[in-house]
């Protein structure tokens, strides 16, 4: 069954179960897909290949020719997976979510009914986290440093081995995550948005101080000031921002897999040295660590340089905003951020690609006759307070092909229809003023890709 609805439908909770080599027999599916209708498949027989029993894990994918398919997952592997019948080269995949399975993590319950069924989202980061240089969210406790390396273990995964970092791919850490979504969010843009070259810890009593980490050790953190050495027990520290110009982190250049897990982190794995293994994805991250993580532990993976070209990935020829009033603040575009620096979220949905934008901007980009289609879901970003009415379009080549009805948080976000850009040079996003002028117009166009 399909669905346009944000979150998605979800099935009556199949579950991954090991099951060496067996073979399932089912009667019939039913497939649909956005583009082509419905199908009816026999489907006579499937086994269990690459760690997913045939006929039990239920997936929603959506794929570079435009296509979105809500089915059983019949096979996966680090080359390729079918489901409904269609194998796909993972460079053809734009997202898979998995959908329907029962994962409950200490502290709290995120189900989410929709149409009357359930489909488990992601859970807040509880406790501590990781930011990494590229992103990269990891819910995890950071331990210490030894040879040029964070030492952490994940929170919500006790059984998990602990793992080390390279320092050099750290942005920074919190200790001590507040419980207030705003909270988290505010330590997540003062990392990315640090500038200083310098260490820098925030204290449980709101004290800030900057120097370098000299050590951290058991339970202690060693900052080297110039009127000397602090030594600060870890019990007494929040959050620690590592200097920014030390940062090293290559983007590769190859398939990657961003995969977002259910106690909220957010990995970006290189695909060719990933495996699947049983039920267990054998996961190389870009940073060179290794984990094994259980597919019950993945909520949806996106694939980057792939066939789809996320546009928060490119460079715009132009990205312009304009004030509402004269001399009022500025509010640039982000990447993979809303414009006031947090993730980009829609109806309680964290996008971890996508652009924020604000009224009235504009921003455009040089396809080069190189795509053939472009995708997004907009919307009023959920920090916003109900008072937003920001309108926007889509132009293609400067005609004005898309103009969804004026946004607001009690209309919630809008999935874009698949827009046609076959031989088109440029495609240009506009975020306009509503009723209420430029009030609480925080626009996001959360997973807006280009199709090859």
């Amino acid at each position: 069954m399909t669905s346009n609805n944000l979150e998605g439908e979800a099935p009556a909770e199949p579950k991954l179960r090991a099951c060496s080599h067996s073979i399932v027999l089912a009667n019939r599916l039913r497939c649909a897909f956005r583009l082509g209708g419905s199908l009816a498949l026999p489907f006579v027989v499937c086994c269990w290949i690459s760690g997913v029993v045939a006929g039990e894990t239920h997936v929603k994918i959506f794929d570079a020719n435009g296509r979105e398919a809500s089915d059983l997952l019949q096979t996966i592997s680090h080359e390729s997976l079918s489901v409904a019948g269609q194998k796909l080269e993972w460079s053809d995949v734009v997202w898979l979510r998995f959908v329907g399975q029962v994962f409950n993590l200490p502290g709290s319950d995120r189900e989410t009914k929709t149409n009357g069924q359930v489909e488990n989202l992601p859970h807040e980061p509880r406790g501590s986290a990781i930011w990494l240089a590229n992103g990269d969210r990891l819910v995890a406790r950071a331990t210490g440093i030894e040879d040029e390396q964070l030492h952490a273990a994940w929170r919500q995964f006790p059984e998990w081995p602990e793992f080390a970092l390279p320092l050099e791919s750290v942005r920074g850490l919190s200790l001590s995550l507040p419980q207030a979504r705003e909270r988290r969010d505010e330590i997540a843009g003062w990392l990315f948005d640090r500038k200083e070259a310098r260490d820098e810890l925030r204290l449980l009593n709101g004290d800030v101080l900057s120097g370098e980490i000299t050590g951290w050790r058991e339970e202690t953190v060693t900052l080297k000031t110039g009127g000397g050495e602090i030594k600060l027990p870890n019990s007494d520290v929040r959050d620690i921002g590592f200097n920014p110009e030390l940062l090293a982190l290559p983007e590769p250049k190859e398939l990657c897999w961003l995969v977002s897990l259910r106690d909220g982190s957010r990995v970006t794995l290189l695909a060719s040295k990933s495996r699947f293994d049983g039920e267990t994805l054998k996961a190389a991250h870009v940073s060179g660590v290794a984990w094994d993580i259980p597919l019950a532990a993945i909520f949806e993976l996106r694939v980057l340089r792939g066939r789809a070209v996320f546009l928060s990935d490119l460079t715009p020829l132009e990205a312009r905003h304009t004030p509402f009033l004269p001399d009022a603040r500025a509010w640039p575009m982000q990447r993979d951020r809303s414009v006031a620096g947090q993730p980009l979220r829609l109806k309680g949905r964290e996008f971890p690609k996508g652009l924020g934008m604000h009224s009235r901007s504009t921003v455009t980009y040089d396809l080069a006759e190189k795509f053939r289609a472009f995708h997004a879901v907009v919307g009023l970003d959920d920090t916003t307070i109900g008072e937003g009415t920001a309108t926007c379009a889509v132009e293609v080549d400067g005609r004005r092909v898309f103009e969804p009805p004026a946004l607001t948080r009690l209309k919630g976000p809008a999935r874009l229809p698949i827009i046609d850009v076959s031989g088109a040079k440029r495609l240009t996003l506009t975020v306009d003023f509503g009723e209420l002028g430029d009030s609480q117009d925080h626009v996001d166009f959360g997973d807006a890709v280009l199709l090859q």
